[in-house]
């Protein structure tokens, strides 16, 4: 399969380092200003995309920050771009990865499988459930989250982590970039169509996974944390025995302490 990887982003970062052609913004431009019935906007697609058997799409923005402050911009690239690549690639035959977010659900006292209920409690989740809803029965969906890696970007958690002093003691389901290639590899080779839950296997909390590495945390409640920064951030455990059945992630504590101390070197 000749496959090209869109976005140059954090996860871009991962695809590009695993050997993967990636594409940035320079390279897949999308105007604003497009619509669907713009035919120049498709033509410019397939010039750039005609020679693949399949699209991976990292392009979006993920900053719940930013996203909370400019939805017509969140809109225009976690739903347009991935309904418009969606289009084109059904209509040529190109099998279209998309990757959504894992953040819709918001239990975790029961592992959510990807048939139960979805919730959308910031302008990003939102966008990212409307662009599942945009998306064709034919492609691919990832839902990874709460993205760590073995490699520096501002975006990892292995270098966010540093910088908190207080952390909320929850359950969660985490991802590291290179689960996320991997599975989507494995998910391929398998034809694989539909959503799937991608994350490392078992769950811990924020500040287990601090204290596992060496880093003193005090605990924070949620509702101080939106009260203080705006912010209504889900806890999730989620399902991944679908994924299973194509590909065996690494336990949260043995891919966290190989990727936090490639970063910051071994306590």
């Amino acid at each position: 399969m000749k496959i090209v990887v869109l976005g140059k982003g954090f996860l871009g970062q991962e695809f590009e380092k695993r050997g993967y052609e990636v594409l940035g913004k320079d390279k897949v431009y999308f105007d604003r200003n497009d619509t669907f019935s713009s035919s120049a906007t498709f033509r410019k697609i397939y010039d750039k995309l005609h020679k693949y058997d399949v699209v991976i799409n990292c392009i979006g923005k993920s900053n719940t920050r930013w996203c909370e402050n400019n939805f017509q911009g969140a809109y225009f690239s976690n739903v347009f771009i991935p309904e418009a690549l969606s289009h084109f690639c059904n209509g040529e035959r190109i099998k279209f990865v998309h990757i959504s977010t894992g953040c819709l659900y918001d239990r975790n006292d029961v592992p959510q499988k990807e048939t139960d209920f979805l919730a959308a409690h910031c302008q990003y989740t939102l966008t990212k459930w409307l662009a599942e809803i945009k998306l064709n029965p034919n492609d691919l969906i990832i839902r990874p989250r709460l993205y760590f890696a073995d490699y520096y970007n501002d975006n990892n958690l292995c270098v966010k982590i540093n910088k908190f002093d207080r952390m909320m003691f929850e359950d969660n389901s985490y991802t590291s970039t290179h689960i996320i290639v991997s599975a989507i590899e494995a998910l391929l080779q398998n034809d694989q169509t539909g959503i799937f839950n991608v994350a490392c296997e078992g769950t811990s909390t924020m500040i287990d996974l601090a204290h596992s590495v060496g880093l003193e945390k005090q605990l924070m409640r949620k509702d101080e944390l939106h009260k203080e920064q705006g912010l209504y951030l889900v806890d999730n455990v989620m399902d991944i025995s679908k994924l299973k059945q194509f590909y065996q992630p690494p336990h949260i504590l043995d891919e966290w302490k190989r990727c936090y101390e490639s970063v910051n070197g071994s306590n």
